[in-house]
C-alpha cells in the first residue's frame, strides 16, 4: 500500500511539474491581419474576453483588423479563433476561447486587437478583462461594456457611452476643437479621470455615491451628497461638449492637460 501511494505521488508530482513548467514558459503567439470594406458610417461590433481592444480612427471606408492571439501552449493557441462576419454596412468580430475542464487543463488565452475604423463609424465593443483604448474618432459613436480593466478615449470628438464594473475610465484631449463630443461614463468601483486643455468648453454632470469630485477649472465646488459628491455646471458659454460621469464607489477628477 505504501509503495502504491509513493508511486502515485511520483506520478502526480511529475504531472504537476510538467504543467507548471509549461505555464511558466513564455507564451506562444500568432498574428493575423484582415481588411474589410465599410461605409464611413458603418457599424463595427467586437466581442472579446481577455486581452485588449485598441481602436484608431481614419477617414477611409475600410477596416483593418490586426489580432495577436496568445496562449501558453501551441495546442491551446490553435483552439483560440477570431471569427469575422462582414456585410455591406457592418462588421462583426468575435473572439472564440473555448472553456476547458480538468485539473491540469491549459485555460490560458488572450487576444489583443488593433482595429482601424472610419472615424465616423458606429462602434459596439465588449470586453471582460483588459483594456479598451479609443483614439481619433470624429463624429462617430462608441458603446463600450467592460467588466474589469481600463477604458481610455484619446482625442475623440464623438459620442461615447461606457460602462465598467471595476477599474479606471479616462478621457484625454491633447488639443481642443469646437466640435460635438459627449461622454457618458458609468463605473461601479474605481476612478474616472479626465484631462482637458484650458481652452476646453464643456458641460459637466458628475456624481459619486461614495467618493469625491476634484476639478481644476473655473467651476463651482462639488456639492456634498450623502457619502459622495455631485457637480452640475457649465464651463464657458454655449458648450457643445458634455461630460456625464458616474462613479458608485470611487472618485472623479477633471484636470488640465499636462
Amino acid at each position: 500500500m505504501q509503495r502504491w501511494v509513493a508511486q502515485l505521488a511520483l506520478i502526480l508530482s511529475a504531472l504537476l511539474g510538467s504543467t507548471l513548467s509549461s505555464f511558466g514558459a513564455e507564451p506562444v503567439s500568432e498574428q493575423s491581419e484582415q481588411f474589410f470594406d465599410l461605409p464611413l458610417t458603418g457599424a463595427v461590433k467586437l466581442e472579446n474576453t481577455d486581452g485588449t481592444i485598441y481602436v484608431v480612427g481614419w477617414y477611409v471606408p475600410r477596416v483593418r483588423v490586426a489580432a495577436v492571439r496568445k496562449a501558453y501552449t501551441a495546442e491551446r493557441l490553435r483552439q483560440i479563433r477570431v471569427e469575422t462576419t462582414s456585410h455591406s454596412d457592418s462588421l462583426v468580430i468575435r473572439t472564440i476561447i473555448p472553456q476547458i475542464r480538468g485539473l491540469f487543463a491549459d485555460r490560458s488565452g488572450t487576444v489583443g486587437y488593433t482595429v482601424t475604423v472610419p472615424e465616423t463609424a458606429q462602434l459596439a465593443l465588449t470586453l471582460a478583462n483588459g483594456e479598451v483604448n479609443l483614439q481619433g474618432l470624429r463624429g462617430g459613436t462608441a458603446k463600450i461594456e467592460l467588466t474589469n480593466g481600463r477604458i481610455s478615449a484619446i482625442d475623440c470628438f464623438a459620442r461615447i457611452e461606457a460602462r465598467a464594473t471595476t477599474g479606471m475610465m479616462e478621457i484625454l484631449f491633447n488639443w481642443w476643437e469646437n466640435l460635438p463630443a459627449s461622454f457618458n461614463y458609468v463605473l461601479q468601483q474605481g476612478t474616472i479621470m479626465a484631462w482637458l486643455p484650458g481652452a476646453a468648453r464643456f458641460r459637466i454632470d458628475a456624481q459619486t455615491s461614495e467618493g469625491w469630485i476634484h476639478h481644476a477649472f473655473e467651476l463651482p465646488a462639488a456639492n456634498k451628497k450623502g457619502g459622495g459628491q455631485s457637480l452640475n455646471a457649465v464651463n464657458g458659454p454655449n458648450p457643445i461638449a458634455s461630460l456625464g460621469l458616474r462613479a458608485s464607489d470611487g472618485n472623479i477628477s477633471i484636470d488640465l492637460t499636462r
